[in-house]
């Protein structure tokens, strides 16, 4: 998806995957020398499972994001709608601002796109 390609761009975001509910890549990007592409798909499909029980135990409604924040990075887990996730592994907090601009601009296409 096209659309995706745009997260390529973005100094600091070190890979991204869109993950099936199984778990499986459906597309993805890494830049080289990073190994994050291969692990996002299980940490997104499972973490995001574990989320969305939280939110439905507590009443929350539906989960926009999730960050999960390491000393290296941070990994931001943002559901489509209905199926895959998308899964980004980026190198700091500082690109967390970044990210998440480009995504509140390309979400309603890659929704479009996926439907």
């Amino acid at each position: 998806m096209e659309v995706l390609n745009q997260l390529s761009e973005v100094p600091g975001i070190e890979a991204w995957a869109l993950v099936g509910e199984d778990g499986f890549i459906l597309e993805a990007y890494s830049r080289p020398k990073t190994w994050a592409d291969r692990l996002i798909s299980g940490l997104g499909a499972s973490t995001l499972a574990a989320a969305k029980a939280v939110a439905d135990s507590l009443g929350r409604g539906e989960l926009e994001e999730l960050m999960v924040e390491y000393p290296d990075g941070v990994v931001l887990i943002v559901p489509t709608g209905k199926g895959p996730v998308l899964v980004l592994a980026l190198d700091q907090v500082a690109t967390l601002g970044r990210a998440r601009l480009l995504l509140r601009r390309i979400m309603p296409k890659l929704r479009e796109e996926l439907s």
